[in-house]
């Protein structure tokens, strides 16, 4: 909905902005008028002075050789026209040849007979009042040419005490001020005392530009540092313009300024309005449905599954549909979850069984194995029956172990190895040769084939400690068992016991280079993939095995740093 108001809203916009647009124009055409009725009055004066000079220039050419009968009709002609101060006709030097005042005199050395020497045109100036008074007054110079040339200008004065009077009192109420200027920039009349008058003009580099602007109105800041709103036009075209200047707040509300940000503001608001009404329906409508769509979603998918059901409110048939769909999706993998989880519970029984009974079945064998081993009457009998014994305790405490842990797919190591050691060190209670096995384990979950391997390598190399590990000197026999995880995801195993070198033990029987032990632990060590050494010092026997848990990623790797290979000969503790 908003996206279809915005074309008629653009639309709007443009439409009110050329309306606008249009009445601000009409509006400076307006204020231009007025400017140009209020030097109307002066237009006209200064249109018959230059239409007198024409005619008083072709009556008086004759007589310039009679200064009396010319200085007469100067008289006549100023003493008839009351709008006239002072008309002479001055030769090209600047001489006066006659006047209305009589006399004679130069001004040569005058700025308007200069500029009208220069320009060689008729020329509009202010200067001081040619008869000789005191003041000021606006004069034009018009050459006087024949077929020779220049002969001569005939000059005419205007008094400025008239031309002020064209702009009344009416328009000083409403705070507007006019002037005159000529093509230099000079100004010719103003409403304002000629020592005034340059105060209400704006302000410029160059004053003569404004006649460029004629025609044109603008806000610029004047001279007297006031913001005000101008117009210019021309009273006689590339001579003299009209410069009027309002106060800027009467012109704002004379140009529409106002009212063109509150008639854009309708169609703005209107498209707003439109576009609050389109997001609420929206939501009304759709969003809402949706929001609650996706919290029953995530809900459902976070396992909240008694709250999982949708209700909507006054949904459309759209979002009703929807949410039937979704209830009768979330009821049907309930039920398959419900399902599923009674299977996994009997599975676990199961497996659970399962491990309890292989566990109960190897306690039973090595049961067996205890009471044959009480009748044989060999020592070599009684060994071989306690090391099985010891391997089938080994493989009942894996099963052991995972009838206990939660997760019935993986062993924990510490515990495994836990409960090894405490079955070496049972073993040799009640005779000289007691160990003590002390263990510092970390907790790390292995699959049942690496805990398999892992128990059995582990009985017989705790095996072979016990029955090598020397007295201390507070006289007990320790054996030490360190179990962790490496960074990169390798575990490390470790089994110390202490040396005595006057044992007399030989180095084949330490270390199981032969024999059924020493094949049976490099058997385990390479179906855990790893890397079996030992170390031997005078006072200490280090049996160390390196292997990657559970991960055939980091088998490689370990294969690849330490070379290993289906034919290395991996090194084991007796």
């Amino acid at each position: 909905m908003t996206l279809a108001l915005l074309p008629l809203g653009m639309i709007a916009i443009y439409q009110t902005y050329s309306v606008i647009d249009e009445a601000d124009r009409l509006s400076r055409v307006a204020i231009l008028a007025r400017a140009e009725q209020a030097a109307l009055a002066e237009r006209e004066l200064l249109q018959r002075t230059n239409g007198a000079a024409e005619a008083l220039s072709a009556v008086t050419l004759p007589l310039r050789d009679q200064p009396d009968v010319c200085n007469a009709m100067m008289s006549s002609f100023v003493a008839e026209q009351s709008a006239y101060s002072f008309a002479g006709l001055v030769d090209p030097d600047g001489r006066i040849v006659c006047s209305s005042s009589g006399g004679q005199g130069s001004i040569a050395n005058t700025p308007i007979f200069k500029r009208a020497l220069s320009r060689r045109a008729p020329t509009y100036g202010v200067g001081r009042n040619l008869d000789g008074s005191d003041g000021f007054e606006l004069s034009l110079t018009l050459p006087v040419d024949t077929e020779g040339g220049t002969v001569g200008y005939l000059v005419l004065a205007i008094p400025n005490r008239l031309t002020s009077s064209f702009f009344t009192d009416d328009w000083r109420l409403e705070g507007i001020r006019f002037a005159t200027i000529n093509e230099q920039g000079e100004i010719l009349s103003a409403s304002e005392p000629l020592s005034q008058a340059g105060l209400i003009l704006p302000q410029t580099s160059e004053r003569r530009d404004l006649m460029a602007r004629s025609g044109e109105t603008f806000f610029a800041v004047s001279n007297s540092g006031e913001k005000r709103f101008f117009a210019v036009s021309d009273i006689i075209p590339g001579q003299i313009a009209v410069v009027g200047s309002w106060p800027a707040t009467q012109a704002k509300v004379a140009t529409g300024a106002g009212g063109w940000v509150f008639t854009l503001a309708f169609p703005v608001l209107m498209w707003l309005a439109g576009m609050g009404v389109g997001v609420f329906g929206l939501h009304r409508l759709v969003i809402r449905h949706l929001s609650d769509l996706r919290t029953a979603m995530r809900r459902y998918a976070l396992g909240e599954r008694e709250q999982a059901q949708l209700e909507l409110t006054n949904p459309p048939r759209e979002f009703a549909e929807a949410q039937q769909s979704f209830n009768r999706m979330v009821l049907i993998l309930s039920k398959a979850e419900e399902r599923r989880e009674i299977d996994l519970r009997e599975k676990t029984i199961l497996l659970r069984e399962i491990h309890h009974r292989v566990k109960n079945n190897l306690q039973l064998i090595a049961s067996i194995m205890n009471m044959q081993a009480r009748t044989a009457r060999s020592d070599e009998a009684r060994t071989v029956l306690a090391q099985l014994q010891r391997r089938v305790r080994g493989l009942a405490a894996i099963h052991r172990s995972l009838n206990t842990n939660p997760d019935v797919t993986t062993v924990d190591a510490a515990e495994l190895i836990t409960a090894l050691a405490r079955e070496v060190a049972a073993m040799s209670q009640g005779s000289d040769e007691a160990v003590t096995i002390e263990t510092k384990l970390e907790r790390v979950p292995l699959n049942q084939d690496d805990a398999v391997n892992l128990s059995m390598l582990v009985a017989e190399a705790l095996t072979n400690a016990a029955r090598y590990a020397a007295a201390t000197e507070d006289g007990r026999r320790v054996v030490q068992v360190y179990f962790e995880i490496e960074q990169g995801g390798f575990c490390r195993l470790e089994i110390h016991n202490a040396l005595d070198p006057r044992c007399g033990v030989a180095h084949e029987e330490r270390h199981f280079t032969s024999g059924l032990g020493a094949q049976l632990i490099k058997a385990f060590v390479a179906q855990l993939n790893g890397e079996a050494k030992t170390t031997e010092t005078k006072t200490k026997f280090t049996y160390e095995v390196i292997f990657p848990h559970s991960d055939d990623t980091a088998a490689e790797r370990l294969a690849e740093q330490k070379g290993v290979n289906d034919d290395a000969d991996l090194r084991h503790t007796g």
